[in-house]
């Protein structure tokens, strides 16, 4: 059943082998960084969960050419994409970086064009834009390259409200650090942001009743995406259009008939200030965190723009 789902979730060329890459293996390079094919090779930075060896090669099936760890002056992490409300109130996305804010560390992947699309598929929205990045170890001749990575712009997050990822992808956001060694201050700082968390029953019992009430909707959507999509990960109009409608009437039920109901969903903070202390209150991950991944996608449906509009 669990591999009808990903199946499902992940499309037709998912990595249905059942088998995670070992972290410690798939955190090493694939070759040294550049690759032979640096200049044809597309190179994306991740920084959310795509940091995650389970999530990016594991689930997404992607096999980099090689990758480096890097730091990114121009942008911030930020957590305002929003997800499901109870369960995964917010998602990272990233912002133009301002003085005082934390610059972004992250992981970019040399891919080949052909994984690349797979990327832009299985993520299902978000605009493409380049950035600068500065390697955090030196490469022979080469200070900084531009990248591609994935942004939902303004008009796709929920800035206007305050919101807190889960613990579950919180963690997954510090394992990915942790595989990657970016340095510990960051790997605190990402820890630093807290998490949500149902703590009266009314939350709780909201929490399963949402749930229930969202993951059909989740599996569906992207069932039917995996085989409409053309081979550059577009779907059609009409599609991206009822995803986002969906997702906009989750919030409006959320804002209108869950809140008043259940209490609040995406803003109950649990304080953390270490790594560790995140690491050490997660439980251990299940099939079922793949839906919840989709979830991420499902939200940022719809704001990817045409490459060529990108600067």
């Amino acid at each position: 059943m669990a591999s009808i789902v990903s199946r499902v979730l992940f499309g037709r060329r998912h990595n249905a082998s059942g088998q995670t890459p070992d972290p410690a293996k798939v955190a090493e390079p694939v070759t040294t960084f550049p690759s032979p094919n640096f200049k044809e090779s597309v190179k994306y930075l991740a920084y959310g969960s795509n940091l995650s060896a389970e999530t990016f090669l594991g689930r997404r099936g992607i096999k980099p050419l090689s990758q480096v760890k890097v730091r990114v002056p121009s942008l911030t992490l930020s957590f305002d994409l929003a997800g499901i409300p109870y369960k995964e109130p917010r998602f990272a996305n990233v912002r133009p970086r301002e003085e005082e804010d934390q610059e972004l560390m992250g992981v970019v992947y040399e891919v080949t064009p052909e994984d690349y699309r797979k990327i832009l598929t299985t993520e299902g929205g978000y605009s493409v834009i380049e950035v600068t990045c500065i390697p955090l170890e030196p490469v022979k001749g080469m200070d900084s390259f531009e990248s591609k990575t994935l942004i939902v712009p303004g008009k796709g997050t929920r800035t206007t409200h305050e919101g807190l990822p889960s613990l579950r992808y919180l963690n997954l956001l510090i394992k990915g650090a942790r595989q990657h060694s970016l340095p510990p201050q960051y790997q605190d700082y990402i820890a630093n942001t807290g998490y949500y968390e149902a703590r009266t029953i009314r939350q709780k019992v909201g929490s399963v009743a949402v749930l229930l009430t969202v993951l059909p909707v989740v599996i569906f959507l992207f069932g039917i995406r995996n085989f409409v999509s053309d081979k550059d990960g577009k779907a059609p109009k009409w599609l991206n259009d009822a995803q986002v409608f969906c997702f906009g009437q989750i919030w409006n039920l959320y804002d209108y008939v869950w809140k008043p109901l259940y209490g609040d969903g995406e803003s109950t903070r649990h304080s953390v200030k270490k790594a560790d202390e995140v690491v050490a209150n997660a439980g251990p991950a299940t099939e079922t965190d793949a839906l919840l991944v989709k979830a991420e996608e499902v939200t940022a449906v719809n704001w990817r723009e045409p490459e060529s509009s990108q600067a």
